[in-house]
């Protein structure tokens, strides 16, 4: 008997790997947490959930905006300033809406920092008018200050998609 409840107790080869994999998505109707994984300027996985960026439209991954100097890739500058702040790290996003693509619509947070509009004060990210008017405050300050595509010209990121992503 002392064999059998020994054996019963005794952890099975699942219990290491359980150990070592981070800990699930957290989720709710309205929220999810988790580690996330950065898809482009304002797409991720945030523990394994694919997520879209609630209010706001960055510039995509080939897009070249224009500054007085020549082009510049702003949506390969905005998929790496979602990176610094968003990979590895665990997120908090209120999920608002499931948009077509069946991605949760969400505002998200790092800390205390809402990662969408980071990306918008930094000129790398427009706010999405026809969606939120969250961050249009944000745009226009970026704006003012030149901050990122705002020192040159741009295609909004939505009519770049609509030409067929061409540069």
């Amino acid at each position: 008997m002392v064999l059998t409840v020994t054996l019963i107790l005794q952890p099975g080869p699942d219990a290491a790997r359980a150990a070592a994999e981070p800990p699930p998505v957290e989720t709710a109707a309205d929220r999810l947490e988790g580690v996330a994984r950065v898809i482009d300027g304002d797409t991720l996985d945030v523990g394994g959930v694919r997520v879209r960026l609630h209010g706001v439209d960055a510039f995509e991954r080939g897009q070249i905006c224009d500054l007085p100097t020549g082009g510049w890739p702003c949506g390969a500058a905005a998929t790496t300033a979602m990176k610094s702040r968003a990979e590895g790290r665990r997120l908090v996003c209120d999920v608002r809406d499931t948009d077509r693509y069946g991605r949760k619509v969400s505002r998200c947070r790092s800390e205390s920092v809402d990662v969408a509009r980071a990306l918008v004060d930094d000129g790398l990210a427009l706010a999405y008018r026809r969606y939120s008017n969250d961050y249009i405050a944000a745009e226009e300050a970026a704006r003012a200050r030149g901050a990122g595509a705002w020192a040159g010209s741009f295609d909004r990121p939505e009519q770049w998609r609509r030409r067929g992503r061409r540069d």
